[in-house]
């Protein structure tokens, strides 16, 4: 169950607007009572300065925030970036959001692409076990990552993955994203700059998950994009990862 709209509406009008836009998003998608988690995950490399320093990324962050307050009553959002390695820099809430992401990373050294990290990150944060060790063998290779025996999570966690770059070893993204797949964290690719990133399309398109946990969307500009599109872009593919992930056992 989320906020309801007044209360944000009291405690923080400025982000009314945005509240607005995803409850209704949320609606549409027939996700109305579905309760999850929600995490933003930030590329912190140095091409990325002058999102950082045009309020791009802190604008982005007050979207995401705006939709966790329809998934989630707590008023806040789990804030992670990666850079040469990935960190959980804390939660923004209703209360704090205002330059949180100046605040957050202001002691933080931007430098290269660790998706990797950000994956293993965002799953150990939320406690979920590492998959059960597939056993050795002629055809191991050919089998997918199961989920270990820890039981079904309460609600999944939703994770908003933004980049404008590729990864420092796109085998390492590989390996970890296919790790995490026996976990209920659906993962929304968001990439920035003027063209598609193929290897974002080739993590959406990988086959030896345990369930698709991945969607990627090019989105150029995030100023740039109407709010309401952006809002569907974010839950695109997310009700049919719900499914599947409930028909494994996932989520309760």
């Amino acid at each position: 169950m989320g906020m309801s709209l007044e209360k944000i509406s009291k405690q923080a009008p400025s982000l009314l607007k945005n509240a607005e836009t995803a409850a209704a998003t949320i609606d549409k998608a027939r996700l109305n009572g579905q309760t999850a988690k929600v995490a933003v995950v930030l590329d912190y490399s140095g091409s990325m300065y002058n999102e950082y320093q045009s309020g791009a990324m802190q604008r982005l962050t007050e979207k995401v925030l705006a939709l966790g307050t329809q998934f989630d009553d707590d008023g806040s959002i789990d804030f992670f970036v990666f850079d040469r390695t990935a960190a959980h820099l804390g939660e923004i809430g209703i209360d704090d959001f205002a330059g949180s992401v100046a605040r957050l990373t202001k002691n933080r050294s931007m430098s290269t692409t660790n998706y990797a990290d950000a994956f293993l990150k965002v799953r150990d944060h939320f406690g979920f076990a590492a998959p059960a060790p597939v056993k050795k063998g002629f055809f191991s290779g050919l089998r997918k990552a199961q989920p270990s025996s820890t039981g079904p999570a309460d609600q999944p966690v939703y994770a908003l993955f933004l980049t404008d770059g590729g990864p420092d070893s796109q085998e390492e993204a590989v390996k970890a994203l296919t790790e995490v797949s026996t976990t209920p964290i659906f993962w929304k690719f968001l990439s920035i700059g003027p063209s598609k990133m193929q290897f974002l399309q080739k993590l959406d398109d990988l086959t030896a998950r345990f369930v698709d946990n991945a969607d990627y969307q090019h989105v150029g500009n995030v100023d740039a994009i109407p709010e309401s599109d952006l809002f569907d872009l974010m839950l695109e593919e997310f009700p049919e990862w719900l499914n599947e992930v409930r028909s494994k056992g996932l989520i309760k």
